[in-house]
């Protein structure tokens, strides 16, 4: 059985600690993150599966950090001087949800999804819905 834990980004860093990117001193994250690509990529594989953490999209629009190697929605990757412990997955929240209207194009906070729940069948937000659409919305909720 597997444990999961969440924390957010400060508690990780001042936790599992991690390692500066010596191949690209204006790395993200104040210089930690490494890339998906090239040498640092290539570094990042031969770590000890342990200590390594995966930065990608999460499913719900906002962008998390999470234990172990990954290749899916991945941004890029940490290495901690603290490994993870065994049988134990942890996500760490990094960015908020963000939701991208197919309607009209406009990009908005959505940090507990309430936008994308409501209108994202519908390819449409707030902004751009139609009267029509928002019956059918109400109707369905």
């Amino acid at each position: 059985m597997s444990n999961f834990i969440e924390m957010d980004f400060d508690e990780w860093c001042d936790t599992y600690k991690p390692i500066p990117n010596n191949y690209d001193e204006n790395a993200s994250f104040d210089g930690a993150m490494f890339e998906t690509y090239g040498a640092e990529v290539e570094f990042v594989k031969k770590a000890d599966p342990a200590h390594i953490w995966m930065y990608g999209d999460g499913d719900d629009g906002g962008t998390y950090i999470w234990s172990g190697w990954g290749f899916v929605n991945r941004l890029g990757y940490f290495i901690t001087e603290v490994p993870c412990p065994p049988d134990t997955t942890i996500q760490i929240k990094v960015g908020i949800n963000w939701y991208y209207c197919e309607g009209c194009g406009i990009e908005m906070e959505d940090e507990d999804s309430l936008i994308n729940d409501k209108y994202y069948e519908y390819e449409c937000c707030p902004q751009c819905v139609t009267p029509e659409q928002l019956k059918e919305i109400e109707a369905n909720a």
